[in-house]
């Protein structure tokens, strides 16, 4: 963890959070995590979990990185009271599934209620007339992840001499971007990003491919079984096209490789 809080620290200039109040709210899930350790000493932390969520937003902030799966009204009218700059972290699922990678100019249509809450709350932030920066965030890897997606649900079954199971012959499309990146990302957007961006690689894999990445970091090398159930993917398709972030000189510095292998050895 430290070398990746060295390398956030190397990639994006925290200074003008000097003695600034920032809030992150979801601060004990993935994103928060990392966020957290990377803002530590750099400004006046506030970290809103579970049991203090509603009393942090009493408090006036500089900034209010939003993570935590609520809605975002009361972030809105906290933010108002010292109309501090927001950073929401929406999703990819706005834009429902497509067949190609999509620009932040591109139609939205969401095919699930996550993605629909989602792009309703980027609606109230739009109108809210704050300082927002909005992240439709992709695919990611990296270490503290919950076991719901492929990669940790390959990665744990991997670390437990388990098969690697495929929905769907492995079909389905994905990209992944390293945590650290993802969060220099994040920080740089708000800092000098203006808008909404796309968050992600633009690298593509399948999740056969991944699940045969993953096999391969074990010796002997983990088994992959098809699972013969069939069910419907409302994203077969999900990669980003990032040009915007890229204006930001934001890049892909860790490729999924290195994901894997941290994860691997948590």
């Amino acid at each position: 963890m430290s070398t990746d809080i060295d390398f956030i620290h190397s990639k994006v200039d925290l200074s003008p959070l000097a003695g600034k109040t920032v809030l992150v709210t979801g601060a004990t899930g993935f994103f928060g995590q990392h966020i957290a350790k990377a803002l530590t000493g750099k400004c006046n932390l506030v970290l809103a979990g579970r049991n203090n969520y509603f009393v942090s937003l009493r408090r006036e902030y500089d900034y209010i990185i939003h993570l935590a799966p609520v809605p975002i009204e009361p972030v809105i009218e906290c933010a108002k009271q010292n109309m501090a700059t927001v950073l929401y972290a929406s999703s990819g699922a706005v834009y429902g599934g497509v067949k190609q990678s999509v620009r932040e100019t591109d139609e939205t249509w969401p095919k699930t209620d996550y993605g629909r809450e989602k792009l309703r709350s980027e609606f109230m932030l739009k109108e809210s007339k704050l300082d927002y920066k909005i992240c439709r965030l992709f695919t990611f890897c990296g270490t503290g992840m919950r076991d719901y997606f492929a990669i940790t649900q390959f990665v744990n079954a991997a670390k437990n001499d388990k098969s690697l199971v495929l929905y769907n012959h492995g079909n389905a499309i994905r990209s992944y971007m390293y945590i650290a990146d993802a969060v220099v990302w994040m920080l740089t957007i708000m800092l000098k990003g203006y808008g909404i961006y796309n968050v992600g690689s633009e690298r593509q894999t399948t999740i056969k491919e991944l699940a045969k990445a993953v096999s391969e970091h074990r010796m002997p090398r983990a088994k992959i079984v098809e699972d013969g159930r069939e069910f419907h993917e409302n994203a077969p398709y999900y990669v980003p096209n990032c040009d915007k972030a890229h204006n930001l000189n934001l890049w892909q510095w860790h490729d999924l490789e290195y994901g894997i292998r941290e994860m691997i050895n948590e």
